[in-house]
């Protein structure tokens, strides 16, 4: 375990550490004991304080009681007496809550005061104001200040001996832990020393080997040679590895000699044939830059091809699409003739409808006629009738006339009425042969115009036969384009790989000539070392 320099400056720099860490274990616990004591006295130094103030309420409370007997009435006294009573209840309390059982033994006779005299003093007061002089001065008697005194003084002697004791404690331990810090610092030194000492001198005997077989090996001195050493540290196994170093050098040295011959000779042979193979990459490059020239024109002329079949294709898909409308438009022409001549029957059929009511209304003119023939023969046979009656008729014949003026009347308007509807009848008669005639023009150009409809769709169904047609040699003509752009790419790169062989194998060459340039060097480096 201690043959290794390593191990042996641990253990030697673990005892010192060790020691300083059980040094610093001690002295911290000794430091908190001592701030513990410090504490302690600063309690015992607030103690004494708080008996003193404990004491001047005390002496506050049997002044102003006092005074008030002197002055009754006066309740300046009596707050007096209640600040003081208030002072000295607050400072009895923090004594007697002390975790100190000497503090709250020591101050307990002192404590038990407050409230003594309070009682004593609350009953001279009551005393007083009930004009009682003579029983409170008999009661403010017994609070005496010298009683108060003298337990203070005891109290405050036993709190000042504890005082004492605890600063000569605090005393003990900074002394101690002050000593213990010299003591252990000096011993951790010396043990450092020492451990550095043990450490240093067998490498100070063996160091120099080392310097000097490294010195030996720097100047190329091969044949340098160590003595056995039976050092296990790592200083002894540096020189075994300098002896075996220096030995696997002389090898090294031996076939770097030999294969620097060798490697200078097959540089010489590689640069031959490098030169060689970048004249032949020189004629391949050549070649591929006029295949290279082919090869683009053949793809700029399938390009043109492939422009051209487009413009085929969107022609034939445009006219494809103007004998589309045009078949829509005779279409809808078709259905307006059909529409027309439909319309052209129902005008047809109206006008004879209108024909027979006008035969109709003939007939009704005819028996208006009859009525108002007949009405008028009435007429005349009650004007003779008036006539007969005399005087007693002539109301009668006045009505008889109007009668037959409205008859007459009637008669003209049917008669005019008979030759309105005969004028109507043959107009009508007239425009229902028209509409015949109409209606035959119409359907003959409605079947026209279905026949064209026809021709049409035959001509757009070979056209749309066509445009497939024309697409598909379109694709292929694009086949052909691309495939032409890929054999120029790839005879592009394949003159670029042509190139960057030809660059490949001049910087072959360079590496060549500058590896033979190494390798005579480094035979001239390698012959400065004694093997």
């Amino acid at each position: 375990m201690l043959n290794r320099i390593t191990n042996r400056i641990l253990l030697g720099y673990s005892i010192p550490l060790l020691f300083l860490i059980v040094l610093s274990l001690v002295v911290y616990r000794s430091t908190t004991r001592t701030f513990e004591l410090q504490a302690q006295a600063q309690q015992a130094e607030q103690n004494i304080r708080s008996t003193n103030e404990l004491v001047e309420g005390i002496n506050r409370m049997i002044g102003a009681g006092r005074g008030y007997y002197i002055f009754p009435g006066q309740q300046d006294f009596l707050k007096t007496y209640n600040a003081g009573r208030q002072q000295a209840a607050a400072k009895a309390q923090e004594l007697q809550s002390s975790r100190n059982p000497v503090v709250r033994n020591a101050v307990s006779e002192v404590t038990k005061l407050v409230d003594q005299y309070d009682d004593v003093f609350q009953s001279a007061f009551q005393s007083v104001n009930q004009r009682n002089l003579a029983q409170a001065r008999a009661e403010l008697a017994k609070p005496r200040i010298v009683d108060v005194l003298e337990r203070r003084d005891r109290v405050v002697s036993e709190l000042q001996s504890e005082l004492d004791r605890i600063n000569q404690s605090v005393a003990d331990s900074q002394g101690f832990v002050l000593r213990l810090i010299v003591i252990g610092t000096t011993v951790a030194l010396i043990s450092t020393i020492l451990v550095g000492l043990l450490n240093s001198l067998p490498l100070k005997r063996q160091l120099p080997k080392v310097v000097n077989a490294a010195e030996a090996i720097a100047d190329g001195n091969l044949t340098y040679s160590l003595s056995q050493t039976k050092d296990k540290t790592e200083v002894g196994q540096l020189l075994i590895a300098f002896q075996n170093m220096i030995k696997s050098l002389n090898a090294l040295i031996s076939q770097s000699q030999r294969s620097g011959i060798q490697i200078s000779t097959s540089t010489t042979q590689i640069a031959a044939a490098g030169k060689q193979l970048e004249a032949t990459v020189n004629e391949q490059f050549a070649s591929m830059n006029e295949v290279n020239a082919t090869a683009r024109q053949i793809a700029m002329t399938a390009g043109n091809l492939a422009r051209s079949m487009d413009e085929v294709v969107k022609t034939a898909q445009e006219t494809t699409n103007a004998a589309t409308d045009s078949q829509s438009n005779l279409e809808k022409i078709q259905s307006a003739m059909q529409r027309l001549a439909y319309a052209t029957n129902s005008i047809s059929s109206k006008l004879k409808v209108m024909d027979e009511k006008a035969n109709n209304i003939n007939t009704v003119v005819t028996t208006i006629t009859k009525v108002a023939d007949q009405t008028n023969l009435l007429s005349l046979n009650a004007a003779i009738e008036a006539e007969k009656a005399g005087e007693y008729g002539a109301g009668f014949a006045v009505v008889a006339r109007e009668i037959r003026r409205l008859a007459d009347q009637s008669a003209v308007a049917t008669l005019e009425i008979e030759q309105m509807v005969k004028e109507m009848q043959s107009s009508v008669s007239t425009g229902v042969i028209e509409v015949d005639k109409f209606r035959g023009e119409v359907k003959q150009y409605v079947d026209e115009v279905g026949n064209v409809s026809q021709q049409i769709a035959s001509f757009i169904t070979e056209v749309q036969g066509l445009t497939p047609r024309f697409i598909t040699v379109s694709q292929s003509m694009d086949e052909q384009y691309r495939g032409a752009e890929q054999i120029s790419t790839a005879i592009a790169q394949l003159r670029d790989a042509s190139q960057q062989t030809v660059q490949s194998i001049q910087e072959t060459n360079y590496a060549l000539t500058q590896l033979d340039d190494a390798t005579r060097g480094l035979q001239r480096e390698i012959s400065q070392f004694k093997v």
